[in-house]
């Protein structure tokens, strides 16, 4: 699938979000500038399929109600914007004492703010840039930025720390594009004429984008004389001193339990205060939010936009100001954190904090995060919830051992595993139409709203890959495009786990009908997401073909290709999740020298990931229906419990109706998001 090429069509058109479009003249060619026609490029969605009409591939620039300052700059450099910058660093040093703070993707914040505070502390005045590449954002090919509902976000954030850094200090953010963030950073670090960049370490790993950045840029400023300081403002740990001690015995390598005892070694540094003045410098040449094309919307053959981001605004207050409420109220008596280990499971989210975005942007400190959730004890109401900063802390650290893991299997022997290749099947669960209440309604909520709760996202990864046998990569591909938190670190590693190529293989099991009733006992969440099933009685929410047909008939539901449901995709879910297993069962067969006596898979501990067995083999936990060739993992039937361990034997085969997943693609669905969805899959020609 295609993302809506950046490119300036014929003209530029201004939206507001609520979807009425002024369309102005034909911006006048630049000098020495072709006007360029529009191209499709990666992005939100796979990279197999192409937009068939060429007349729906120009781009609309969306000017949000963003700061004053932004809009009234991008009035004025209305081609510049859109156009990409000179690529050759100019030499050009401007007066006056001044510093400059490097702001990055994931620290868009005031509140502990390591770079900006330390800037702060020179009394000097303080430059803050946002430097961004396109050519080294697209040279991540299916895992760009750009075009992806997290880009959009981004956006916002960025919008709305500027609005507040005006608002304070006077002060305000300037974007700079380049051929490289080395060259955008070191061009405007010339042209302000500081001796001192700020900025935040990155968390990704060495030889990817992240470092390779933090690197280059280095290197480039120290070239010139400027030196470059670095913070760690992301994570709660350092996880570059992080060793793992597997001479004692306290959980498989990899997991939680012996990750958290590692961090034990280190404090969480306490948050820092704001900082005090950010004294606006000489103005600097700014390329303008907009030019980073993060909120382009695709143009319809008639000019109408499709604008898939006016629904995520709708669902959420981008800044930093909500974020810090978000917490407080969580916290507060009364709050989610006194309901979360209770309500954690539910699919509503009414337990949890939705605050994932936040820190994934850096719009939150995780280390203020740390040190409010243990003033308020926490640990002591939930130690799940209490865990859950080490979790993603562990993500980035297993990313850093293993850097190829979004799209390489960690258990290496897993390559060449046997899958499910249906791209309708695919289609059905990318679109919310596989015929599971629960996953249906998770599955629409995220292209709506950019984010569901963890529970229902296992619940959707568990249908995709446990039953119906599709890659993980393909989950993980959809889960970047559309989740507003979409992080690589955290979003790999999940989907490795559920794809049983990761460290942690999920020793569980969900089925989506009754994971459906434990989840959302009431039907509120599938009455809100999936309307057409909106008037049945709640004990037939999650499993519609249980309903009699004089109750179907009542509540205006009719099932199959020409109905207002589809049937399910498929209906014995324990021989579906028998033949992915025996999959697996079969690719060990063919790498026998990975895997041990008692049936455990070994990998090779990475240089720097343990205390004295780096380098050797060793075993990571392995589910026991693979441990035991004959073993058959248990799914139930849908009226058992939404979750089971793995245990029984048997063996079975499943059986696909590939007839009924063609037809049941095509009903129609009450939603209007989904329509909009449906529109935006056959203009990429899913």
């Amino acid at each position: 699938m295609r993302r809506w090429g950046r490119n300036l069509a014929k003209v530029e058109a201004t939206i507001d979000l609520t979807g009425s479009i002024e369309v102005s003249s034909q911006l006048p060619a630049v000098e020495g500038q072709k006007q360029v026609e529009a191209e499709p490029t990666q992005g939100r969605g796979s990279e197999s399929s192409r937009v068939t009409d060429p007349k729906c591939v120009c781009t609309v620039p969306i000017n949000p109600s963003v700061s004053l300052g932004f809009h009234s700059k991008l009035r004025a450099k209305q081609c510049k914007a859109y156009l990409a910058p000179d690529v050759r660093v100019q030499r050009k040093v401007q007066g006056g004492a001044s510093v400059m703070v490097w702001l990055r993707p994931f620290d868009l914040r005031l509140h502990d703010q390591p770079a900006l505070f330390h800037a702060a502390q020179t009394r000097k005045a303080v430059h803050l840039v946002f430097a961004w590449s396109d050519e080294e954002d697209e040279a991540e090919g299916g895992w760009q930025i750009a075009g992806t509902a997290a880009a959009f976000f981004l956006h916002h954030a960025i919008a709305s720390l500027d609005a507040s850094i005006q608002q304070r200090f006077g002060n305000s953010i300037v974007v700079r594009k380049g051929s490289s963030a080395a060259q955008a950073v070191l061009q405007a670090a010339l042209d302000a004429g500081v001796e001192e960049v700020f900025s935040s370490h990155s968390c990704e790993p060495s030889g990817m984008a992240g470092h390779s950045v933090d690197q280059s840029v280095q290197g480039a400023l120290q070239d010139v004389g400027i030196k470059l300081r670095l913070f760690n403002s992301f994570l709660l740990y350092d996880i570059k001193q992080i060793r793992i001690d597997l001479g004692t015995y306290r959980g498989h390598f990899g997991t939680l339990t012996p990750f958290h005892h590692a961090c034990m070694a280190q404090r969480v540094e306490k948050p820092l205060p704001e900082p005090p003045v950010l004294p606006a410098p000489e103005s600097l040449r700014d390329d303008g939010l907009t030019s980073l094309g993060f909120t382009s919307m695709p143009v319809r053959a008639n000019g109408t936009v499709l604008n898939w981001g006016a629904s995520i605004l709708e669902h959420w207050n981008i800044s930093e100001t909500a974020a810090l409420e978000i917490l407080r109220r969580f916290l507060s008596p009364g709050g989610g954190l006194q309901r979360y280990e209770q309500g954690r499971q539910l699919a509503d989210a009414s337990a949890v904090t939705r605050i994932s975005p936040y820190l994934r942007f850096g719009m939150l400190s995780s280390r203020f995060m740390f040190y409010e959730m243990k003033a308020a004890g926490a640990k002591e109401q939930s130690i799940v919830y209490w865990r859950r900063l080490v979790w993603r802390d562990l993500a980035y650290w297993q990313r850093s051992m293993f850097p190829q893991m979004r799209d390489k299997p960690i258990r290496a022997h897993y390559e060449g595993q046997s899958w499910n290749a249906d791209p309708v099947a695919l289609r059905r669960w990318q679109t919310g139409q596989t015929g599971f209440p629960l996953v249906d309604a998770g599955m629409r909520e995220l292209w709506t709203t950019g984010w569901m709760a963890q529970n229902v996202r296992m619940a959707a990864a568990i249908l995709l890959c446990e039953h119906l046998n599709i890659h993980w990569i393909e989950g993980e591909k959809w889960f970047h495009h559309t989740l507003v938190d979409a992080d690589q670190a955290i979003n790999s590693m999940m989907w490795q786990n559920a794809g049983k190529s990761g460290l942690d293989q999920w020793n569980f099991t969900m089925n989506a009908a009754s994971a459906g009733k434990t989840q959302d006992p009431k039907g509120h969440y599938i009455r809100r997401w999936c309307p057409e099933l909106s008037k049945l009685p709640a004990q037939y929410a999650h499993a519609p073909w249980e309903a009699p047909e004089q109750v179907l008939k009542e509540a205006g539901v009719s099932l199959g290709p020409k109905g207002t449901y589809p049937h399910r995709i498929l209906v014995d879910l324990s021989t579906a999740a028998w033949k992915s297993a025996e999959a697996i069962r079969e690719q060990r067969k063919r790498s026998r020298d990975w895997i041990n006596d008692q049936g455990y898979d070994l990998i090779v501990i990475p240089r720097g990931a343990s205390v004295a067995h780096d380098g050797q083999k060793f075993r990571v936990f392995t589910k026991p229906e693979y441990r035991n060739s004959g073993s058959r993992g248990h799914t139930d039937d849908g009226k058992g419990k939404g979750k089971s361990r793995s245990k029984g034997r048997g063996k079975g085969r499943q059986n696909w109706d590939r007839e009924r997943i063609d037809q049941d693609y095509g009903h129609d669905c009450a939603s209007s998001g989904q329509k909009v969805l449906d529109e935006y899959m056959r203009a990429w020609g899913a």
